[in-house]
């Protein structure tokens, strides 16, 4: 992916993530999962707790996180990417 592209991503990613808050529910369906190992899926969960602030909510008995949790956190990590590369 372009760089310019990882920004316009950003942006969409952040103006759906406040969209779907309203929504208060997690629809992405399992089979996105299929090509993450347990290990990676976990990663990703306690990944997301420890950057929102609550890692004491991790769970590694539950992997579900809210749309808009996805939404922003793949946003920042995109960022953050696009940050780093730009030092």
């Amino acid at each position: 992916m372009k760089e310019h592209e990882k920004i316009l991503a950003v942006k969409m990613l952040e103006l759906a993530s406040e969209n779907f808050s309203n929504h208060c529910c997690n629809d992405v369906d399992e089979k996105v999962y299929r090509s993450w190992t347990p290990e990676e899926r976990k990663q990703f969960v306690k990944e997301y707790h420890e950057w929102n602030g609550d890692p004491e909510e991790y769970d590694e008995n539950f992997l579900y996180l809210p749309d808009f949790a996805i939404m922003d956190f793949l946003a920042y990590k995109l960022k953050n990417e696009y940050n780093e590369y730009n030092k």
